[in-house]
């Protein structure tokens, strides 16, 4: 396929580079010249420095031949002109990145396609909708939902003497009130497990679980957790995302407050908000965080658009008492570090571009993909009748050691991937993987790789 991408930040360099490695013609376009000449470098696409909202540039990437324009520069408006553009040149599939909820939130004017755009991708949206999931699930540091939200992905870390401490996965599964409770994967001192009936759950372990969404409440108890009632709700920054993420608390919270540098924004937050207090300070005025009572804050989060601010503000919360932090990281870069300085969650909103746009671009077998750690995903397939794993028993198939189904969605029920269970065609499957799997998951599915790596 041949696809134009406009802006060449880390949401456009990483559409280039997983689209041009999958085969597509890609074509890409920035004013940033360094930028462009770091993809021209390294990558094998086309890159032209110049504005993309001249129909000029748009000519000279090869809008003409193009069969989708991917919009994913730092301004909306800039967006929805190259949309606007591509759709006068006839380009049948048009994307675009578009952080104003005026655009894709409930009080939007125009709708996406009114606008030319084919598919609009608002991260803060997906970011509040996370937080609130988050929320939903005590104990749990990510998310995600696969089978229009049937099947739950929950991770959590096991504490000490939880039930689950000391069962072997083997254990587990011969319990029948945890049928369809199925752990997919263990995190062990940094290194990600494919379970083995043999393996031990350890206290400490990070473990990600698929979960019937009716069996979550079994679920907790399993891990210690109880649904304790999150009562004060700190956020740092009064930005649009914090400002709409307050909103949706103010239902469900009793004591949401948010701390925000500029006088102006602090204001303007205060006007729009009828329940959050908001406080003129910065992330690191530890008499602020006296005067609002950090001690008695179940979370602390962090919804900056500066990572560095983002990062000091939440080692300080918690420093002061917040039992919890949720830290936004917009570079990559920062995964690693927020991680290792005991950060409860972190949310990527670059990368949740990424995958969403990836997500509407997929045909065929996989529909969704959630990556855990590096080099390992989830993905949720659709079984083919012309493939390999179609009409075979579980049991029968060369599975790779390194990965494993986690669960079978047939007609809208959730199956634990029992060895007699046979894959029919139409069926939903929910595979754990590490990258060394990859080439012999795709055998078997007999699709074109539809993997992506962040």
């Amino acid at each position: 396929m041949k696809i134009l991408i406009a802006g060449a930040g880390i949401v456009g360099n990483n559409l280039a580079e997983e689209l041009s490695e999958e085969g597509h013609d890609v074509s890409i376009i920035d004013e940033d010249f360094y930028k462009i000449r770091r993809i021209g470098d390294t990558l094998d696409v086309m890159s032209i420095c110049g504005n993309a909202c001249m129909p000029s540039v748009l000519v000279k990437a090869g809008i003409r031949d193009m069969e989708m324009v991917i919009a994913v520069t730092n301004k909306d408006e800039v967006n929805l002109m190259v949309c606007f553009l591509a759709s006068k040149f006839e380009v049948p599939k048009r994307f675009a990145r578009l952080r104003s909820m005026e655009f894709t939130g409930s009080g939007q004017i125009f709708s996406p396609e009114e606008l030319f755009v084919d598919q609009a991708i608002n991260p803060g949206e997906i970011i509040i909708d996370t937080i609130l999931k988050i929320l939903e699930t005590p104990g749990a540091v990510n998310v995600a939902e696969f089978a229009h939200g049937k099947v739950l992905l929950r991770e959590f870390d096991l504490p000490e003497n939880a039930p689950l401490t000391g069962k072997s996965i083997k254990e587990l599964v011969s319990i029948s009130d945890l049928d369809l409770i199925i752990i997919v994967a263990i995190v062990r001192e940094g290194k990600l497990i494919i379970p083995k009936p043999e393996d031990i759950l350890q206290t400490g372990d990070r473990i990600y679980t698929l979960v019937n969404k009716e069996f979550l409440p079994f679920l907790l108890p399993m891990l210690n957790k109880t649904v304790d009632d999150v009562e004060k709700i700190v956020i740092f920054s009064a930005n649009p995302v914090s400002i709409n993420l307050a909103k949706a608390l103010e239902e469900i919270v009793k004591d949401v407050c948010i701390i925000e540098p500029s006088l102006e924004a602090a204001h303007n937050a205060a006007d729009e908000l009828s329940k959050t207090l908001v406080h003129h300070g910065t992330g690191t005025d530890l008499d602020l965080f006296n005067d609002i009572n950090m001690k008695d804050a179940d979370f602390f989060m962090a919804l900056s658009d500066d990572d560095e601010n983002n990062i000091l503000a939440s080692v300080l919360a918690k420093k002061y008492g917040a039992r919890r932090a949720l830290v936004i990281t917009n570079d990559p870069e920062y995964l690693p570090i927020v991680d290792s300085i005991g950060m409860d969650i972190t949310i990527n909103p670059r990368l949740i571009a990424v995958s969403t746009i990836l997500k509407h671009l997929r045909k065929g077998g996989v529909i969704s993909v959630f990556k855990l750690i590096e080099d390992a995903e989830v993905m949720e397939l659709i079984v083919d009748a012309n493939s390999t794993i179609a009409g075979n028993k579980i049991s029968s198939l060369s599975f790779p050691s390194d990965a494993m189904i986690g669960a079978v969605l047939r007609q809208g029920e959730m199956l634990a991937p029992d060895g007699e269970i046979t894959i029919q065609e139409g069926d939903s499957v929910i595979v754990v993987a590490l990258s060394s799997a990859i080439e012999k998951i795709e055998k078997l599915f007999g699709r074109k790789r539809h993997f992506f790596h962040f």
